[in-house]
């Protein structure tokens, strides 16, 4: 177990980071982003699926931290990783499920698919290993801005992935090479994503 960090001003400012663009913040911003400018409610729908793929799976980790059942939030300790993840899965199929019933644009129902695949996947890893999932959903959120932004801005925006990778290492939530296994996992998804998007835009 690694020691406690100490209470410094960097820690804190880690502390916000780690907040403000985690995974809730993060993959909110992401579908409702896919929303916009889609027919008829685009915006709306995203928002009312984010409830079940992001929004509500936070808030039962806060309850749950607050209550003393799991090690914080971000569920720190690797062995309670396990059967959050799988209750967060369900909730964010019912999202996706939503998005199909509701006939979802082909770029917002692509991003909800790929949060089914990146949960997956670092579900797998985390029953063995404690790999970053701030890091992975940063990373993929940040690429996909090379699909919505100019070049020069979306490749600004990769900093974002890694200040929070800092963060992560700062809190004394990750090693490095769990932060950077988080990156290559959202890299992964990325590239699963393409193809999905590819095809449900016929």
């Amino acid at each position: 177990m690694r020691p406690a960090p100490r209470s410094t001003g960097s820690l804190r400012v880690a502390q916000v980071v780690s907040e403000v663009f985690g995974p809730a913040p993060l993959l909110t911003f992401a579908l409702v982003q896919a929303g916009v400018g889609t027919a008829p409610h685009g915006v709306w729908t995203a928002l009312l699926a984010s409830l079940l793929i992001a929004v509500l799976p936070y808030a039962a980790l806060i309850l749950l931290a607050r209550s003393g059942r799991v090690s914080g939030r971000f569920v720190s300790e690797r062995r309670q990783r396990g059967p959050i993840l799988a209750c967060v899965l369900v909730s964010v199929l019912l999202g996706v499920s939503l998005l199909v019933w509701l006939g979802a644009d082909a770029g917002l129902l692509a991003v909800g698919i790929a949060a089914i695949i990146g949960l997956l996947v670092v579900t797998a890893v985390n029953l063995v290993w404690k790999l970053s999932i701030h890091a992975a959903i940063a990373a993929f959120v940040a690429i996909l801005q090379f699909g919505s932004l100019p070049v020069g801005l979306a490749a600004a925006l990769l900093l974002v992935p890694l200040v929070v990778g800092w963060a992560r290492v700062r809190e004394g939530a990750h090693t490095t090479a769990q932060v950077v296994a988080g990156f290559g996992a959202g890299g992964a998804v990325f590239l699963a994503y393409l193809p999905i998007l590819a095809a449900l835009q016929g």
